[in-house]
């Protein structure tokens, strides 16, 4: 069956089943308009949906992927459209939460952790070095205080530093700040083990991320 059969094939299962389970909370979507309390920012290549790692119904999660999960600074040029649905999410529907959240074997963190990402010649495209540079800086504590560590040791601090950055970037936003200050919107920062199934949690206090229950 071509890839394209496949997803045809998906699809009649879902409208045969899922969605008419879920018929009731989509009309209401309909009418009454999506108001997710929960932001996730995530990665592309995170191979489990969201909605299926949080048994979430629909409408529960505005969701954005993106290489990494990765959050741009603020003033960052030419990058904007994960920074317009952050403003659309804080600043249109009123989440209450955003999860930034990085995953295990995380294949754009590999390509960062390259040698082909510091190459001159040769290397990636300036799109996707641009766009992978955002997290630039967790690249460079990686390798500059875990030489003696492994490539896949030096991969999973790199996950978690990436988080840390985001998390960074993302709370100096004006808007994400204002509402930050008024008690109105929460920011963490989570990481996926897919081979495990295990989350684990940034805690800015202690600066370690922890396994949540």
């Amino acid at each position: 069956m071509s890839d394209i059969g496949k997803l045809v094939s998906g699809f009649r299962v879902f409208k045969s089943t899922t969605y008419q389970k879920q018929k009731d909370i989509i009309g209401h979507l309909i009418e009454q308009g999506q108001k997710p309390s929960t932001m996730i920012i995530t990665c592309s290549d995170l191979r489990i949906p969201p909605a299926e790692i949080f048994s979430t119904n629909p409408g529960e999660i505005y969701l954005v992927t993106n290489m990494g999960g990765l959050i741009p600074k603020n003033d960052a040029e030419g990058i904007h459209g994960i920074m317009s649905a952050i403003e659309n999410a804080v600043v249109n529907i009123g989440v209450e939460t955003i999860i930034v959240m990085g995953h295990a074997r995380c294949a754009s963190i590999e390509i960062m952790m390259s040698d082909k990402f510091a190459a001159e010649k040769n290397g990636l495209s300036k799109s996707m070095k641009t766009w992978l540079s955002v997290a630039a800086e967790a690249r460079d504590a990686v390798k500059k205080e875990m030489l003696d560590k492994s490539p896949e040791e030096q991969q999973s601090s790199c996950e978690h530093e990436s988080i840390i950055v985001s998390l960074r970037n993302l709370v100096k936003y004006p808007y994400v700040a204002k509402a930050i200050s008024k008690n109105k919107l929460k920011v963490v920062g989570w990481h996926f083990n897919i081979e495990t199934g295990d989350i684990m949690a940034y805690d800015p206090a202690t600066k370690f991320f922890e396994p949540i229950s």
